[in-house]
This record gives C-alpha cells, structure tokens and sequence, in this order.
C-alpha cells in the first residue's frame, strides 16, 4: 500500500472513530449520564475520547504534510530542484501585484544539444545540475530561479533595476564559465535581462527577456544582452 493510501486510510478511520466520539459526547450530554456508567466504564469512555483527538492529530499532520509535498511536486523541477515554468509563471504574476521593481533574467545553455551528442543524455542531465547549482550560488535571498524548460532557465529578480540585473546576471555568466565540469569541460550560457515597466503583462516581459537572450545568441553566446523599454 503507498502512502496516498494509507492516509486515505487513516483518514477514514478517523472520520469513523471522531463520529463515534461525537455520538458518545451528544449521549453524555444527557442529564441522567450518570446513572447508566460505572465508574470503570466512565474512565474507558474518557481514555476512548483522548485517544480519539491524539488520533485526530496523528493523521492531519501527515495529511497536511503530503499534500504540501505533492504541491512542491506539482511546481517544482525534479531534476535539478528548481522552481518549474507553471511555478515560474505563478510567483512571477504574484510579484507583479507586490512590487514596482522587478527585473528578469532568461538563460539558456550555449551549445547543450552539442553536450547531448558528445556526452550522452546522462551527462547533459548532469551539466542541468550543476547549472542550477552555480545559478543558485550566486542568488540572494529573495531571488528564484525556474527550469522553463530544456535548457532554459530564468531568475527573477524582486526589487532590481536594469543595471543590478546586469550586475547579477554577469555574476551568474562568470560562475558557470569559471571552473570546467566534470563531466562536459567548459559550459557557457547566453543571458536576456529585462526591467519590467509596471504595466506589462507577464508573457510580454518574459518575450523582451527572449528577444535579448536571442540577441546574446547572435552575438556569440557566453554574453549578457539587455532588453530595451517596451514600445
């Protein structure tokens, strides 16, 4: 039996055992209890009711704790721990009702299906890892990245300009380059940063993030490139 099931499990007998519970609360409130219950059938009565709530609370806590887990599961890249496109697209919205200030930055792998072909799918797997991992030690504190797919990755930066966009996306160019993989050599990555400018909807700021991430392609690879204003 897996575990959805099992706690489907223990939740139906909880249902079955606070229903009992209840019924023997309503019978209790009656006026001539007392007369019908022994003293030892009374103390079996109280210790059936506490063992009842413990039950209650032993089954809501890992019921409540799976479905978190199959949340995180449902927005989450399995490979490589990032957040995925639908989560992406979900925080991104969620930041452009809370802030003024945001800018974007779209990454993409130079080369991966070269890395694919040379080295194998479990090595192109790696080289995903440990992009995610370089991207995410250079990220602070209220940064998210997200797999958007492939080889692509974004950062969403809260409260950071053009130019700070800049600074941390040539941060995150440096530290794929810095030190060769094991596994495939030198990895590089082509950046398109973006200011959002307060009005525009989520898939136009992400496009402007595509259009510079395309122009860094074209002018080479292993490059930042930024997004002009919208017009």
């Amino acid at each position: 039996m897996n575990l959805r099931a099992r706690i489907d499990l223990a939740v139906a007998l909880a249902a079955v055992v606070a229903s009992a519970g209840l019924g023997l609360l309503t019978w209790m409130d009656r006026e001539d209890w007392r007369q019908h219950l022994p003293p030892r059938v009374l103390a079996l009565l109280l210790i059936f009711l506490l063992l009842n709530r413990a039950l209650h609370r032993l089954v809501r806590r890992p019921a409540r704790e799976h479905s978190q887990a199959l949340r995180r599961l449902a927005l989450h890249d399995s490979l490589t721990g990032a957040v995925n496109r639908r989560g992406f697209m979900d925080r991104l919205a969620q930041a452009q009702q809370q802030q003024a200030l945001l800018s974007l930055v779209m990454i993409d792998i130079d080369h991966f299906k070269r890395i694919n072909d040379r080295h194998g799918h479990a090595a192109g797997d790696g080289v995903l890892r440990e992009v995610a991992a370089r991207l995410r030690r250079q990220m602070r504190g209220a940064d998210l990245l997200g797999r958007l797919g492939g080889e692509e990755f974004a950062l969403l930066l809260p409260a950071t300009d053009l130019a700070g966009a800049l600074a941390q996306a040539e941060l995150a160019r440096q530290a794929l380059r810095r030190e060769p993989m094991a596994i495939a050599g030198t990895v590089t990555a082509s950046f398109g940063v973006a200011q959002w400018d307060g009005s525009e909807s989520a898939a136009d700021w992400l496009h402007r993030a595509d259009l510079a991430l395309y122009q860094a392609k074209r002018c080479g690879r292993d490059q930042v490139s930024l997004s002009g204003a919208r017009t």
